[in-house]
């Protein structure tokens, strides 16, 4: 930010330097009442003279005939000053200025004269004689031919003063006059003058041209970059208005272009290069302001350019302050989203901020320029060169910083392949043990499937055959059979649950429960069968505000978990052991805790990491699935679509403890829910 602000001020040096060369210094002769004294004036010292202050001036007359019963002010537009007769001069007419130059130099030294843009037509008359003329200076609109371009004259005096007289009409802009003072020098400072002038344009232009053909060779490699499309025709239309204004290129390179195209070009490509700019903008920082801005500015430019080119020259010129304003406008909501991307701290906004500052700053100069506001001249290109600057330390940034983003990204890279081996390898061992389980299970599903087929086979052959005859051993063996294919229907309803639940597919019934009467119901219905058993079997609900605590379950779902976790329990517990099932806060805000506990034989801690994989089977847990490895898989899917979680645990007193955490609701939460 300190380096934009540095090359800012020293911008704004260089242009103001510029502008106090270009115009009135206190120490150089100035134009009294139409005469200007150059005693002692030495050009080969003090270099060239601008003939600046009050010329003579004869309103509405040709140059023959001319009274000068007033002076008027050069350079400054003719709007506005006082006629001489009361009244105040309009922007359209004609009339002539006088200023004699006294006490030239001596000898067969020869002067030149530097005449910039006049408005609109002239004819330059030296001690009577005719030296140069622009378009034609008539007394009338039919009778003038607009055309504006700076000229160089030279001269030789005749004694020691020397007549100057200036024919100028206007009919076809809003104003008239002198905008820039006539420069007097030497032949060498004045050629000297002139090419500096067409030297600083050329650079200037040649530099606009080229940087938006860049961009536009930008836009053609990568079409979604459309903010290079917008820069390059901002760069573009600024080189456009700079060719026919200032100097004049473009006229000169096309002959037959006439004031009228010229001015319209003028008009038009200070519309487009306000809409390109803001355009640009805009999309470079779309999240400070909306993209309505730029349709309602698409939708005024149109507006302004059919005026342009529909109205007659005069009024479109007229309406110059509608240009003018549309342009600050633009002006102000760029300066506005470049404010609010720097203080949202977005990458370039500073350098962005600076460059349009400059850039604006120069576009201001050039509105009081023209309005006859300021003596100054045209800026506009050299801030777009400054914003240009400030553009490509903005594309620096970014391509430093993209170059850091690759940095990190090829050590990650390099440090990710060097750990490529180790996954591969970690994922290899993943894929065997997966493999080596989905053995495992179709080996148990087909034993459990081909067991009791067999058995279902050899009793239906057996009845076929007729050796069952007798009416009990049938019905025996019916039975039997049948208690077979139940077992088989509930093998394949576990795999089917289990996949439903895995896909999270399962309908599930969900309703509030009291905590205290879901133990209550589950030592009412598993209490009987645990006594006859001989196995202690207890429900507890321990903990503060435990009893006003509510579960969102599916009874039914979750019975089954608790159903297989008991009976596994059961399993492992002998004669005259406990089974215990406990409730108590979790560690997590709104959860608790339901443990199943057992002082049984225990789970083997290689078992441990395992018991809820789909596929393993422990000789100790075969579940209520008929040992297939299912049993503890499924009830970890019906937890976790619980929005829980279930852990298996070896109790250092002995035993085994499977732990499930369900979330919980209080009684006034639910209350509320209702």
């Amino acid at each position: 930010m300190l380096i934009a602000f540095v090359l800012f001020a020293a911008f704004a040096g260089l242009t103001s330097g510029c502008a106090w060369r270009g115009g009135q210094q206190d120490d150089k002769p100035v134009v009294e009442k139409g005469v200007m004294d150059l005693s002692g004036y030495d050009f080969g010292d003090r270099g060239t003279l601008p003939l600046a202050g009050e010329w003579l001036f004869s309103w509405r007359s040709q140059r023959v005939g001319a009274a000068f019963e007033s002076t008027i002010a050069v350079p400054g537009i003719w709007d506005g000053q006082p006629d001489g007769r009361g009244g105040r001069l309009s922007g359209q007419g004609f009339g002539v200025y006088r200023l004699e130059l006294r006490h030239l130099p001596q000898g067969d030294r020869m002067l030149g004269i530097r005449l910039p843009n006049l408005s609109t037509a002239y004819a330059l008359y030296i001690d009577g004689r005719r030296v140069s003329a622009k378009g034609h200076a008539g007394d009338s609109r039919a009778a003038t031919v607009p055309y504006q371009m700076p000229e160089t004259v030279y001269f030789s005096p005749t004694g020691s003063t020397a007549a100057i007289e200036l024919e100028l009409s206007n009919f076809h802009h809003r104003t008239g006059g002198i905008r820039s003072a006539l420069v007097l020098g030497t032949p060498e400072q004045i050629k000297r003058l002139a090419f500096g002038h067409e030297a600083r344009e050329f650079i200037v232009l040649g530099c606009l041209l080229m940087i938006g053909i860049y961009h536009l060779g930008l836009y053609a490699l990568r079409r979604k970059e459309l903010d290079n499309l917008l820069f390059a025709f901002l760069c573009i239309c600024v080189a456009g208005r700079m060719s026919v204004i200032g100097e004049g290129l473009l006229p000169r390179l096309v002959p037959g272009l006439t004031w009228t195209a010229a001015g319209r070009l003028e008009y038009s490509f200070f519309l487009l290069s306000a809409l390109s700019g803001f355009a640009y903008f805009r999309r470079a920082y779309s999240r400070e302001i909306t993209r309505r801005w730029t349709f309602v500015a698409c939708g005024a430019a149109g507006v302004l350019m059919g005026m342009t080119w529909a109205l007659p020259m005069l009024t479109a010129s007229s309406l110059i302050h509608v240009y003018q304003i549309f342009v600050v406008v633009l002006c102000g909501a760029s300066l506005y989203l470049l404010i609010v991307a720097r203080l949202r701290g977005r990458e370039g906004a500073a350098f962005s901020l600076v460059g349009v500052a400059g850039f604006v700053a120069t576009i201001l100069n050039d509105m009081f320029f023209y309005n006859g506001w300021l003596h100054s001249f045209d800026l506009v290109p050299l801030g777009l060169l400054f914003l240009i600057v400030m553009n490509s330390f903005i594309i620096s940034l970014r391509f430093s910083r993209t170059f850091a983003k690759a940095e990190k990204l090829s050590a990650e890279l390099r440090k990710w392949n060097g750990q490529l081996e180790e996954r591969i390898a970690e994922r290899t061992e993943a894929l065997r043990a997966a493999e080596q389980s989905r053995r495992q299970l179709v080996s148990n599903i087909s034993h459990d499937l081909r067991t009791p087929m067999t058995l279902i086979q050899g009793y239906l052959e057996a009845l076929r055959d007729g050796v069952i005859a007798d009416s009990e051993q049938r019905d025996a063996a019916i039975g039997t059979m049948l208690k077979k294919a139940e077992g088989l229907n509930e093998l394949i309803r576990d795999l089917f649950d289990l996949s439903m639940l895995e896909a999270r597919q399962a309908h599930m019934n969900y309703e509030c429960v009291p905590l205290l009467d879901w133990l209550s119901r589950l030592e009412r219905d598993f209490g009987m069968e645990m006594r006859t058993k001989g196995i202690a079997f207890t429900c507890e609900c321990d903990g503060p505000g435990m009893r006003s605590v509510y579960l969102k379950l599916d009874a039914h779902r979750m019975d089954r978990v608790m159903s297989n976790l008991i009976y596994n329990a059961l399993k492992a517990t002998p004669r005259g052991g406990e089974i215990r099932i406990e409730a108590r806060r979790g560690p997590r805000p709104f959860e608790a805790e339901i443990s199943v506990l057992d002082n049984g034989t225990g789970i083997m801690p290689e078992d441990l990491p395992h018991l809820f994989e789909r596929y393993y089977v422990n000789d100790k847990l075969k579940n209520s699935s008929g040992g297939s490895g299912l049993g503890l898989p499924i009830a970890r899917e019906i937890v976790e679509t619980h929005g829980g979680r279930i852990e298996a645990r070896i109790r250092a007193e002995g035993g085994s403890a499977f732990v499930i955490a369900l979330p919980t609701m209080q009684k006034m939460n639910l209350e509320e829910s209702e």
